[in-house]
């Protein structure tokens, strides 16, 4: 029998591959017992700009945190406008290395219900918890872009499924993840 969870308005089976929450559903969520946490915050000079407090960290075996903006582009006006927000580069986008300390984490924890949040629960957390049914359960993957509540990170789900990120594949997966336009 599967447990439910209401996640804006829709029940959805606890025991999903993976789920993306915003920072507030994830403060809230009580995990399955083999649950592991992938937590994107806000960069600040290196750190988790909104961190999970250690009680909620304590209720997964494992925590990935990565202070990582969202950001989805490397360059174009989204990159100048933060370049102009923040002129002392305060600010990191999801790159190479971010790549392969999720990528080890998601190997190491393949036999575990993956719980992903970021701030709003749209962005970050979508694409990763996108990419993890993609690979690891695909009966999940269409049920989570079902939902109709996120708007994936291309950046980070181009590297998620594919090791890297270019303009073609932000062309590509911007038309599958955003049907509807941007």
């Amino acid at each position: 029998m599967a447990t439910t969870y209401n996640l804006r308005g829709h029940p959805i089976d606890k025991d999903m591959k993976a789920i993306a929450l915003s920072h507030p559903e994830a403060l809230d969520y009580e995990p399955l017992p083999n649950s592991v946490l992938i937590s994107y915050a806000g960069y600040d000079r290196g750190q988790m700009a909104t961190p999970m407090p250690d009680n909620v960290k304590n209720r997964y075996k494992a925590v990935l945190e990565l202070p990582v903006d969202d950001i989805e582009q490397k360059s174009g006006k989204i990159r100048e406008m933060f370049d102009r927000l923040y002129p002392d580069s305060n600010y990191h986008i999801f790159d190479e290395d971010d790549y392969e300390k999720t990528r080890n984490f998601i190997e190491n924890h393949k036999d575990s219900h993956f719980v992903v949040h970021c701030d709003a629960g749209v962005s970050r957390s979508s694409a990763t918890a996108l990419a993890i049914t993609k690979e690891l359960a695909p009966e999940d993957y269409q049920k989570l872009l079902d939902l109709g509540i996120y708007f994936p990170n291309v950046l980070i789900y181009s590297y998620l499924v594919e090791g890297k990120f270019n303009d073609k594949l932000y062309k590509k997966y911007s038309k599958q993840l955003h049907p509807w336009g941007i």
